[in-house]
């Protein structure tokens, strides 16, 4: 079968006993029968990439098919087509990195002790039917949304969305940080009381060791560097590059779990393709707006307010002429999706209680702060184009010169020679600069 390789059990930690209990679990999700008389036969799997080029940056995606005995010749279409996500295994380099600052596990954890109760409130994410992080593998099944039809932005598009998308997300945003309010409401524990350690920070740590303090002085190098050229003629410019460093150092402060406003389950990584988009009928444009959105990668959760995600996604995903025009309008899109949701599960009066208006749109200032930062030290990553992400991840040789000077050098040339990374990256400084 083309595109598939051999499941190597030991490489992804994924036991016999495992692919029954998968197995089992899909069905029952699917409300399908499971041959308890088959269930002591060996099933056979199988795994095929997930696409030709590289779909995300923090892990290798792979299709998981599970078929219902352990006999290949007479196979002729699998019981289970399933979304495999694993650590990279051909960067040693990343997987380190990984490792360092525990994104497997943190993913792991959300799937195992948090999502499944938040999910009883309303889904806004993918089904998960394994989760482990362990030294011997680690490896997520999910469900396959790509099957299902779900999609992510074009990257053609910069990572811009148009109004539609953009409500469609917020949509799921709401359905998550309601369930994280509700879930805290019903048992009357915080979160970090009902899954101790899940939501604690992995991002953004200053501390001797972490990967991450080189990394964040590596993008504000890459800042400074391209600031110097989309700037040269700002006579602010020697003034603009010595504010810029402790700006963005104040990410640090910001991640942290507010003493001042209410905390939820926060996702804290939502550029565009951390969202998939499931579309109707086209409309009257001819374009499809979208039905369903669903969040995915739960790498960098955090117990912090719900305008960090919310400043996140809206800043992440538009142009500083789109937010001027229409970021009071999403706030108020977003907590009046949020009234609904709770509205579902709670009298009125207990959800203007629990998440008041004014206090929303106060945290709402503050953290338009974190969003720009991050949109500088996200975006001027994901937005390269395709031939340069291809060849950063092409070898382990590649991706460790991926630093320091070569990191700079690769970011002027492509700000030189792509116009739209040009004006996007220069709209996402001036944003930046603005806010000083």
């Amino acid at each position: 079968m083309d595109g598939c390789v051999t499941l190597d059990l030991p490489t992804f930690g994924i036991t016999q006993q495992d692919l029954q209990s998968i197995l089992r679990k899909y069905l029952e999700w699917k409300n399908e029968s499971f041959d308890v008389a088959a269930a002591c036969c060996p099933i056979y799997a199988r795994v095929r990439s997930f696409a030709n080029t590289r779909v995300g940056y923090l892990g290798d995606h792979f299709i998981l098919e599970l078929f219902g005995r352990n006999d290949e010749a007479s196979v002729s279409s699998p019981v289970a087509e399933l979304f495999l996500k694993a650590a990279p295994s051909t960067i040693p380099a990343l997987t380190q990195y990984l490792q360092a600052i525990g994104t497997a596990r943190k993913e792991a954890s959300m799937y195992r002790a948090l999502l499944p109760r938040l999910a009883r409130y309303s889904r806004f994410a993918p089904h998960a039917f394994y989760a482990r992080d362990h030294p011997d593998g680690r490896a997520l099944v999910l469900e396959n949304l790509q099957a299902q039809g779900f999609r992510t932005l074009a990257t053609d598009a910069m990572g811009i969305f148009d109004r539609p998308h953009l409500e469609s997300a917020l949509r799921a945003l709401a359905k998550f940080h309601s369930a994280a309010l509700l879930l805290e409401t019903d048992t009357g524990s915080s979160l970090p009381q009902l899954v101790p350690g899940v939501l604690d920070e992995n991002g953004w740590i200053r501390k001797e060791g972490n990967p991450r303090v080189q990394e964040l002085e590596n993008a504000i190098d890459v800042l400074l560097a391209l600031v110097r050229v989309t700037e040269k003629d700002n006579p602010r410019l020697d003034t603009i590059l010595q504010k810029l460093p402790p700006f963005v150092q104040q990410i640090y402060e910001l991640v942290k779990p507010s003493t001042e406003y209410r905390n939820v389950a926060c996702h804290g990584d939502l550029w565009a393709s951390n969202v998939m988009f499931r579309y109707g009928d086209r409309d009257t444009a001819g374009t499809p707006p979208p039905r369903e959105c669903l969040i995915i990668d739960f790498q960098f959760t955090r117990y912090a307010p719900p305008a960090y995600d919310v400043s996140m996604l809206i800043t992440l995903t538009t142009t500083g002429q789109f937010r001027r025009a229409h970021y009071d309008e999403l706030l108020e899109f977003y907590w009046r999706r949020m009234e609904c949701e709770l509205a579902q599960h709670l009298p009125q009066s207990d959800v203007n209680q629990l998440f008041p208006r004014e206090p929303f749109l106060q945290s709402c200032h503050r953290y338009r702060t974190s969003a720009l930062i991050d949109n500088f030290l996200m975006n001027h990553v994901t937005l390269l184009p395709r031939s340069s992400v291809d060849r950063i991840f092409s070898s382990a040789e590649c991706y460790n010169s991926f630093s320091g000077a070569a990191k700079i050098q690769m970011c002027l040339q492509v700000l030189r020679d792509h116009p739209a990374y040009r004006e996007r990256l220069t709209g996402i400084i001036r944003d930046l600069i603005a806010a000083l």
